[in-house]
């Protein structure tokens, strides 16, 4: 009895262990992948902001140029 208890403890424990090492492995795997998602949404938003400062940006300028020919 004491050795088949031995058994079923020592089957748990290395259940347990087995179970935490697959959680903590996906765990890894899908921060990895959350830091990849994160980093190509930071760079979209970044041309994305670029492109919009670029345009604002040009109007504003050939609107002085308009407005110094009113001088």
């Amino acid at each position: 009895m004491t050795t088949t208890a031995d058994f079923r403890q020592v089957a748990q424990y290395m259940g347990l262990t087995i179970c935490s090492l697959i959680m903590r492995t996906a765990l890894w795997v899908s921060s990895i992948l959350w830091g990849i998602v994160r980093e190509i949404v930071n760079g979209v938003f970044r041309v994305a902001i670029g492109i919009i400062v670029a345009i604002l940006s040009t109007i504003v300028f050939f609107g002085f140029i308009l407005w110094l020919f009113t001088l």
